[in-house]
């Protein structure tokens, strides 16, 4: 009995499990494997989330990843280069490169190194970090452009440039800068402002883009 089984039964059904596989394989449906592709409006090679399709075959526009933060422009991807103040987050990290100055002392202004620094909005300045530069000393939190000069104490008190010399100006708009306007005595001693009739426009401020306001007073409205 057990001869029959071995000589007969097992090649029938290794013949039928044969006939099976071979037949599956001239069948004429081929196994085909389907990905999931994403959306690259912007031809960077990364794919945009929500926009998936299923297809065996990668189409035309789609990629394989969905990590793309902005798919309407070919400069912004994860791992692109950050550029500075324009408040476009470049990486897709979540947040935006800007130019800051340090302020060790903590008057609001900073000294005149620049230093980029990633931050998660544009509004708020790192600790001991200031906008702006301007101040002529770091370290004494009396000295800068905002800072009242003092007569015979032989310290540029305002950063101007100018030792121990007062000269009062108006300051209509009052916000800590002077006009061209002299007056006899009381003023502000500083006569950088542009605009004395706006306390948003003034040096030491920051300038927004695309607002057509030269709000720092440099001579350019960032358009």
């Amino acid at each position: 009995m057990k001869k029959l089984i071995v000589n007969t039964f097992i090649p029938i059904a290794l013949l039928i499990t044969a006939i099976f596989i071979i037949g599956a394989g001239c069948s004429g449906v081929p196994d085909l494997k389907e990905y999931v592709w994403h959306k690259d409006s912007d031809g960077d090679g990364y794919g945009l989330a929500g926009t998936a399709v299923m297809e065996g075959e990668q189409p035309e526009g789609y990629v394989e990843n969905d990590i793309d933060c902005d798919d309407t422009n070919a400069d912004v991807y994860p791992g692109a280069t950050e550029i500075p103040d324009n408040d476009i987050d470049e990486d897709c990290n979540g947040k935006f490169a800007y130019t800051f100055y340090s302020d060790k002392d903590g008057d609001g202004f900073g000294s005149e190194t620049p230093i980029i620094i990633e931050i998660e909005n544009n509004t708020t300045a790192p600790d001991n970090y200031s906008w702006f530069a301007g101040d002529c000393n770091d370290d004494n939190a009396e000295i800068h452009p905002k800072a009242v000069e003092i007569e015979k104490n032989g310290i540029d008190d305002n950063c101007d440039g100018i030792i121990d010399i007062v000269e009062y100006y108006i300051d209509e708009d009052g916000d800590g800068y002077g006009s061209q306007k002299a007056t006899p005595a009381e003023g502000v001693t500083n006569n950088l402002d542009c605009d004395d009739t706006d306390e948003k426009i003034h040096p030491y401020t920051r300038e927004f883009l695309d607002d057509k306001i030269d709000s720092n007073c440099d001579g350019s409205d960032n358009t």
